[in-house]
């Protein structure tokens, strides 16, 4: 079924399909930006792992950040399954979900839903057209994902699962949390440029978990002996090369914290240096 709509019939189409998605969330929208009621329909899924975000926006290659701005990434960083793609070359506007989706004018922008002049044609899957992958929307759908795998991964996030027991019987996981696999902010908000060679495609959709794999980190050791004297006073206190003053002589020392700094006594034997040991060096050769 294909629909032309406007106004608020438009308007209502956007609502329901980011409303009632169940698996994917598709947007593709060259500027973006939110107000409160978008946010609340997005929130809906914030912890949803089973809803995969994925947002395609562009324009404004030598600013990107000007089609979506800081407020609105940090906010779609926190979603459990999100994927945001950067596409310079783009000026279409798409809406989609499993089940429904709008081909339109409208950016994700709410300076356009309460001001312009806007339409687009809205369509439903049927199971023939499922089927058939014929549909308008199913081909919408398809260039979508076709823009989305080859734009320019910014943020990667993915859910943490792991097999349930009996899982070969009902197939079940537990959500365990959520990944960031990539996340390329600091960069696109930087006028450093950006730089990802990878695509959405070399992201897996989920992560498995498997805590057999999880091994208890060993703790680092330093070699400790009965005795070793302070590099400045040469008090004697515990052989330590990584704390060889006295706590006294170590505040003095802290002031400044120069590593270098020349001391009077070696740490091991306590035999006077001459000025060649220091914090980076408290051993005489």
């Amino acid at each position: 079924m294909n629909k032309f709509i406007t106004g608020k019939e438009l308007e209502d189409a956007v609502y329901n399909i980011i409303w009632e998605a169940k698996e994917t969330l598709l947007i593709v929208s060259p500027f973006i930006k939110l107000d409160g009621y978008f946010m609340k329909l997005f929130e809906k899924h914030i912890n949803n792992y089973n809803v995969h975000l994925l947002l395609v926006f562009g324009k404004n290659e030598g600013n990107a950040n000007k089609s979506l701005g800081q407020t609105d990434f940090d906010f779609f960083k926190k979603f459990p399954n999100v994927s945001i793609i950067y596409e310079p070359k783009l000026h279409a506007k798409y809406f989609g979900n499993e089940n429904k989706g709008v081909i339109t004018s409208i950016n994700l922008y709410d300076y356009s839903f309460k001001n312009n002049i806007e339409f687009g044609v809205y369509s439903e899957n049927s199971l023939l057209s499922t089927i058939t992958q014929s549909s308008t929307d199913q081909l919408a759908w398809n260039k979508c994902k076709e823009i989305a795998e080859n734009g320019e991964p910014v943020f990667v996030k993915r859910p943490v699962l792991q097999k349930k027991l009996l899982s070969a019987i009902t197939g079940g996981k537990n959500y365990i949390k959520s990944d960031v696999l990539f996340d390329g902010t600091e960069s696109f908000f930087s006028t450093r440029g950006r730089a990802n060679p990878k695509r959405l495609a070399d992201y897996p959709g989920q992560l498995d978990y498997d805590p057999k794999n999880e091994a208890r980190p060993a703790r680092e050791t330093v070699e400790v002996t009965a005795t070793g004297y302070c590099i400045r006073t040469g008090a004697q206190i515990p052989f330590n090369v990584n704390r060889p003053y006295s706590a006294e002589a170590y505040k003095s020392w802290a002031q400044w914290n120069n590593p270098d700094y020349k001391e009077n006594y070696c740490h091991k034997t306590g035999r006077a240096s001459a000025g060649k040991t220091s914090m980076r060096k408290p051993v005489l050769e």
